[in-house]
């Protein structure tokens, strides 16, 4: 291992140290903070207490004691502005810290993103790429003249005099059959018409005939 890789190895190294320097650092303040909620939440427990308390000595005319409870619960109340005050220091450090945390990450990812991007561009240079297009475009080339090679007897297929020709009378004789299955088409027409004429002949005289029967057309 030489003097470069021993640098770079202490340097992520500290990189690390400091990482996790910065996350223990993080949960510190956060477990104060939990612990100074805590203990206000227990203090105005206490003070609610107390003025309960001095409000029954009040009643048993005991303005002694009361004052005296008063004086307890004046103290304790100073406990809780005092933590009250270092309870927003420890959040504005946290939120601080978390903030530069964040940023550094940022700042880290940015800057390893754009290395890879350097060193993908570098791989990826005009050169190069006008190269890969000309190889592309020289296999197309190869690609579309091995295919008109391969063409060139279904072309002479369809060149084919002869061929198209008879291709020709063929055509034709479909049309002719197509006419004739038309004109027979509509022959059965004229003939269906004609018995329907017949039918109503026949109906119109049943009914002169029988005029006590009810016939419909």
């Amino acid at each position: 291992m030489n003097i470069f890789e021993n640098l770079f190895n202490k340097k992520e190294k500290g990189n690390v140290d400091k990482d996790i320097n910065n996350l223990k650092i993080i949960n510190e303040l956060r477990e104060n903070i939990d612990l100074i909620e805590k203990r206000n939440l227990f203090i105005e427990t206490q003070k609610n207490k107390l003025i309960e308390e001095a409000k029954s000595k009040l009643n048993n005319n005991d303005k002694k004691g009361a004052l005296l409870i008063l004086n307890k619960k004046k103290k304790i109340e100073e406990e809780l502005h005092k933590n009250q005050g270092s309870q927003i220091l420890l959040e504005n450090q946290l939120s601080n810290l978390e903030s530069a945390n964040l940023n550094k990450n940022i700042i880290t990812s940015l800057s390893k993103s754009n290395k890879a991007i350097h060193t993908l561009n570098q791989d990826l240079n005009i050169d190069k790429i006008e190269e890969l297009i000309d190889d592309i475009q020289e296999e197309q080339d190869n690609y579309n003249t091995i295919q008109s090679i391969m063409e060139q007897p279904l072309q002479q297929i369809y060149k084919d005099d002869e061929l198209n020709k008879e291709l020709e009378e063929l055509e034709q004789l479909e049309q002719f059959k197509k006419i004739e299955n038309i004109e027979e088409l509509e022959q059965l027409e004229q003939l269906e018409q004609f018995k329907k004429i017949e039918n109503i002949e026949e109906l119109e005289n049943i009914k002169k005939n029988n005029s006590n029967l009810l016939i419909p057309l």
